[in-house]
């Protein structure tokens, strides 16, 4: 029996190991592209100290940075596009904040969950893009303008 424990215990752990090799690398494309955008923000803002990081596969994929510079007081937020492109900065006091873009959120729409909220860009307009399940168990998607949280558009997948 004891051959049996071994064999079993040395079956889960190569599994395991694998299963990690596959994430590593299934991550790595996400990574490359965090590590690229975040030298150019570092570049093109003087950005060095960052506090959060969102990625956003719209149109055109973005990762939007938000941090301080070294001479700043208050945070600025970094819109760097994947492909090259203007790269658009901003204070973080310019717009709403991921807690304003809940509320208004929850106040247009009640959803029965929030899954995720991301900071965005398309078409050159910074926005905030709620994802939720609403009323009616449908998986959804709110966007708010970044300055003003103005309403931008909606959509729902059927169910």
């Amino acid at each position: 029996m004891k051959k049996w424990g071994w064999l079993a215990l040395i079956l889960v752990s190569f599994l395991i190991w694998q299963a990690w090799s596959i994430y590593g690398e299934a991550m790595e494309p996400k990574r490359s592209m965090t590590e690229k955008a975040l030298a150019r923000a570092r570049e093109a803002a003087g950005l060095v100290d960052v506090k959060e990081v969102y990625t956003y596969y719209g149109d055109e994929a973005c990762t939007v940075f938000i941090g301080r510079t070294e001479q700043g007081e208050t945070d600025i937020v970094v819109w760097v596009p994947e492909k090259e492109g203007d790269i658009v900065v901003k204070s973080a006091d310019s717009g709403i904040s991921e807690a304003e873009a809940r509320a208004i959120l929850q106040r247009d729409r009640r959803p029965q969950q929030v899954i995720d909220v991301t900071l965005g860009m398309e078409k050159g307009v910074p926005l905030w893009e709620l994802t939720y399940i609403d009323a009616e168990g449908r998986y959804s998607f709110y966007y708010l303008h970044f300055a003003d949280g103005a309403f931008l558009k909606r959509y729902s997948f059927q169910r």
